[in-house]
This record gives structure tokens, C-alpha cells and sequence, in this order.
């Protein structure tokens, strides 16, 4: 019997009638879900139970959500109800619109035609306490962040006061990196304030760095961010129900917010699916006014069978994604896409295009330790689990021994698997561990600035993993050059368009897909399963 049921038993006197009610509670939080549907009625829950307006502190709570009843614990509603609340409180409030405010938008966005969603991005970047900007890949969400930044600059808000976050380590150095290059291309009247906006983009963190947060307790250390703080967090998808809830506790009163991210992405490693739920809300009360969704996508112009092939994930077509593949059959990838059709799971390194060959290759044999961390910038092997027949383990063993028998293995990749206090490496970091000519071996890393760290003795990591292939959970907030995408087992619960959505907008320039079709189709047809009572909290919150 689980701990959790033997606990309700004996302290809520949960009746046996009621155990595969929780029993399926407890299986869906382990999946992701925060509430979930019983297949039978249960008209006794002793006293373990209550509709969440009854009072009391029963630790399950049933909620009546269009037409069906949910089970949910107690700290999942309110948790969902926290978010929904002061998200709603935060969409309610207006900024003072600074004189000359559509002058600096054109100055901002020269060129763009009336009704352009990147302006209007700004336009309640500036005029809202809340702002949320979703788009899918090549859309222009960081160059549109650079410009709110200078908007809000020219407007009086002082660059001390702005904070970049992001989920992890990786997406956090990305966003750097991307905002920092954004913030060079402003136009001349945007420069007075470059210099503080490039110095709030060197201090954008992860979450956890940036509010101290302790998972085991999820909560922050630190006291609430400064009055007056504008905090701007990229990659929002990948942020669970806890950290959504933390991040929100602590603004200050008078904090602005905006949010940046794709909602068609992989949901967070932890519960929820809080930004899919908040981008579904914003269009109607009380959020309305808040979200702007942009849809031109500039950076595959010269690789537009990526940008199809998202947009027929977005619409769940898989017809679509499988004619594409199909005509796409071979490695060339001319349009940004390439089909490599084999039985499922199964694609020896032989098999692997050219062009991801000599990639990997060039990763191996870098001459030095910096070369072999920008050679794995633009290349990634893609798994949808880390064991199994088909997980990253078994293929970056595949890919170890077949660079092995070609005699180029200097470099071995590795991501780091917990933060680390001590030598400062975060939870998703990738570098390499090198073999030097005198067999002395030295652990090399990025730091937030994209310079190589100093070596590191291998006996000082802290957990870790070979990194020749990763997870595409694990590859999120990363762009490669060149993604090989192998798919798992069609009956795979992980097969969904979610996780092929995710995978192959990692890629910059090429995506070459591997798996049967039947696997494709099955995954461009399955949502991610996850379940929430988030659009229930914010029909509520108004009130």
C-alpha cells in the first residue's frame, strides 16, 4: 500500500471505496498532472475530502471544471490558485504611458508595418505590469526583447532595476548571449542607454540563482526582489507549478512582469504546464490585453521545411508531417529537414548523415578544449529518455565506440546532472573532458560569458553523464546547427508532438529526423497528457 493512501486511512479515515480514486491522483502527479479525473463517482471520502470552498484543511479537494469532477491535493490547488491570482492581479494593472512613447517605437522598429506584433510586443511590454509573448522558433522574441528593454529604458526605468531569468544554466547563457547581439543592433537614438542595458543582460541568471530557490523546501531564500523590480523571464515553458509559484510570491507589490516562451514545447521536468495554461487564458478575462502571439518566422527563411514542418505539429496535422518526411527521404535536407526511415529505435552511427558525422568528429578531435566546446555548440544527438533501448546512454555509447575505430577521441562530452555549490556547475551543463598527449585528463566548461572556464580535475565533478546524446527534454533552451532527432518505439508514452515539436526546433539550420513513420504519426497525433485546474483558478480570480 503507498504511504500517501496508508497516511489517508489512518488520519482522514479515507474509506477503501475511495483508495483507486487517489491511487490515480498519485499516478497522474507522478506524470506531470496536478489534478485529475476519476473514472467512477466516489460518494464517500470520509473526512480526507471537500469541495475547496467547504473550509476546512481536508488534504484532496473535488472541483467541478466544465462538466467533469477533479480530485486534487490541497497543495496543488492552492498552489494553481496562488499563480492565478496574482497573475490576474498583475494583468489589472497599467503603467503610465511615457510621452513620446510611439516615437521611440519607431524609432525601435523601423520600418514596421501598422498592426506589426512585435511593436505591439512592446507596446504592453511598456504599458502593462504583465506581458506575455509567445512565438514559435525564428519569431523574434529576443530581438523584440532588446527593444523593450531600451523601450522601458528611454521611458525612465532604471537598468538596475531590470532582472533576465531563465529555467536553467544553458537557456539562461543563451538568452545572454542572444539579448547582448540583439541590444548591438539598436538603431542610434536607442544607444544612450546601451551600456546599463548590456550589463542587465550579463546578469541575466537561472531562477534559482537569481531568488535563491531550495527545491527540497521549494521555496526562496532570499527576501522579495527589490520595489520597483522589472523581471523578465525567457523559455517560460520550462517552469513548474513550485517555481511559478515562488517566482510570483517574490515580486515586490509594484513589480512589471514579462514572460517570453513557446507554449507548444515540451511541458517542465517538474508538475504543471502553467505557461500552455496561461497562454490559453490570456485572450479572454480577466487576462485580456496582456498576450501577444508572434507568427513571422525570419530565421528559416532559407529552411522553410522546419517552419512547415512546426506549424503542422502546432496543428496536430499528421498527415502533414508525414507527406513531409516522406518527400524528404535521404541526407541531404535541402530545406532544413531530413527523413531517415528505419525500423524503430534502431540507426547505427554508419547511418548518421555525412554532415553529423563530421560534426561529431570535429568534436573528438578538436585540438584544444575551446575548440571542442564550440564544435558542440552547433551539433546534438536527440534522444526522447536517457535509458532504454533507444535512450541517449545507449546511443552515446554507440557514437563513442564508432569514433573510437576511426582513432579520433581527444573530447568527450559530458552534462552535468545536479547542481554543484562548490565548482559552480549547474543541473544541464555541457563541456568536455579532454585526454591531453600525456594522458592527463581535465574537465572543461563555458562560463556565463561564453569564455572557457579553468580546467577542472576530473575527480572534483560532480554527477555526471556522457553527453555524445542527450535527452530533448534536456536539450531545451539550446540551438544547435545540426540536430539528429531519433525517435523512440511508437507505443512509447513519451512519443508526442510535444517532444517532436520540441526536438526539432532546437535546430538552427538542419534537422535530420530517424524512426518509422507509424512512430511519427502516432506522435504528431498525441498531445502531452498532462492535466491542470489552472483555466478553473483563473475563471475564479477575478472574483
Amino acid at each position: 500500500m503507498n504511504a500517501s493512501i496508508t497516511w489517508l486511512q489512518r488520519r482522514w479515515a479515507l474509506p477503501e471505496a475511495a483508495v483507486p480514486a487517489v491511487r490515480g491522483l498519485l499516478h497522474a502527479e507522478s506524470q506531470g498532472s496536478t489534478a485529475f479525473p476519476p473514472a467512477e463517482a466516489v460518494d464517500d471520502w470520509g473526512a480526507a475530502a471537500a469541495p475547496p470552498d467547504a473550509g476546512g484543511d481536508t488534504p484532496v479537494v473535488f472541483v467541478e471544471h466544465d462538466g467533469t469532477t477533479f480530485i486534487q491535493s490541497r497543495a496543488l490547488f492552492s498552489a494553481e490558485r496562488d499563480i492565478a491570482r496574482c497573475l490576474t492581479a498583475l494583468a489589472g494593472r497599467e503603467a503610465a504611458v511615457p510621452d513620446g512613447a510611439e516615437a521611440m517605437l519607431n524609432a525601435l522598429f523601423p520600418g514596421a508595418a501598422p498592426g506589426d506584433r512585435q511593436v505591439e510586443a512592446a507596446r504592453v511590454a511598456a504599458t502593462r505590469h504583465l506581458a506575455v509573448i509567445t512565438g514559435g522558433p525564428g519569431t523574434g522574441k529576443t530581438y523584440t526583447l532588446a527593444r523593450i528593454l531600451a523601450l522601458l529604458a528611454a521611458a525612465g526605468v532604471a537598468p538596475a532595476r531590470m532582472r533576465l531569468a531563465a529555467p536553467t544554466g544553458k537557456a539562461a547563457q543563451r538568452m545572454r548571449a542572444a539579448v547582448e547581439q540583439s541590444l548591438l543592433e539598436l538603431p542610434d537614438s536607442a544607444q544612450a542607454h546601451a551600456a546599463g542595458l548590456e550589463a542587465v543582460a550579463r546578469g541575466g541568471s537561472t531562477l534559482h540563482a537569481l531568488l535563491r530557490y531550495h527545491p527540497g523546501i521549494r521555496r526562496c531564500l532570499c527576501e522579495r526582489l527589490p520595489p520597483g523590480t522589472v523581471l523578465i523571464v525567457d523559455e517560460c515553458s520550462m517552469v513548474d507549478v513550485h517555481m511559478w509559484r515562488t517566482l510570483l510570491a517574490a515580486l515586490p507589490p509594484d513589480a512589471r512582469l514579462i514572460l517570453l516562451g513557446d507554449p507548444n514545447q515540451l511541458e517542465s521536468v517538474g508538475q504543471g504546464n502553467v505557461f500552455a495554461g496561461l497562454a490559453a487564458a490570456a485572450d479572454a478575462a480577466p487576462l485580456r490585453g496582456v498576450h501577444v502571439h508572434l507568427t513571422e518566422a525570419r530565421r528559416f527563411r532559407d529552411r522553410p521545411d522546419i517552419l512547415t514542418l512546426a506549424k503542422a505539429l502546432e496543428a496536430s496535422d499528421a498527415s502533414a508531417v508525414c507527406d513531409l518526411l516522406e518527400n524528404r527521404r535521404g541526407t541531404e535536407a535541402l530545406g532544413g529537414v531530413g527523413w531517415i526511415d528505419t525500423p524503430p529505435g534502431v540507426i547505427p552511427c554508419e547511418r548518421f548523415p555525412d554532415s553529423v558525422k563530421a560534426a561529431l568528429a570535429r568534436v573528438g578531435d578538436a585540438p584544444g578544449a575551446s575548440e571542442a566546446l564550440a564544435a558542440l555548440e552547433r551539433v546534438c544527438i536527440l534522444t526522447a529518455q536517457r535509458d532504454a533501448f533507444v535512450g541517449a546512454r545507449k546511443v552515446g555509447s554507440d557514437i563513442e565506440r564508432y569514433l573510437t575505430r576511426r582513432g579520433v577521441l581527444r573530447n568527450h562530452p559530458v552534462i552535468i546532472n545536479r547542481n554543484d555549490p562548490e565548482t559552480h556547475l549547474r543541473n544541464g551543463t555541457v563541456g568536455v573532458i579532454r585526454i591531453d598527449d600525456d594522458s592527463s585528463r581535465a574537465a572543461h566548461f563555458l562560463s556565463g560569458d561564453g569564455t572557457p572556464l579553468l580546467p577542472l580535475p576530473v575527480m572534483k565533478l560532480p554527477d555526471h553523464s556522457p553527453a555524445w546524446a542527450i535527452t530533448i527534454h534536456r536539450s531545451q533552451g539550446s540551438e544547435y546547427d545540426e540536430v539528429l532527432v531519433i525517435l523512440p518505439r511508437g507505443e512509447s508514452p513519451l512519443a508526442t508532438r510535444e517532444l517532436l515539436y520540441t526536438a526539432i526546433t532546437r535546430a538552427r539550420r538542419t534537422v535530420y529526423i530517424a524512426g518509422d513513420l507509424a512512430a511519427v504519426r502516432k506522435a504528431a497525433a498525441t498531445a502531452g497528457g498532462r492535466r491542470s485546474l489552472l483555466a478553473y483558478q483563473f475563471s475564479h480570480a477575478g472574483g
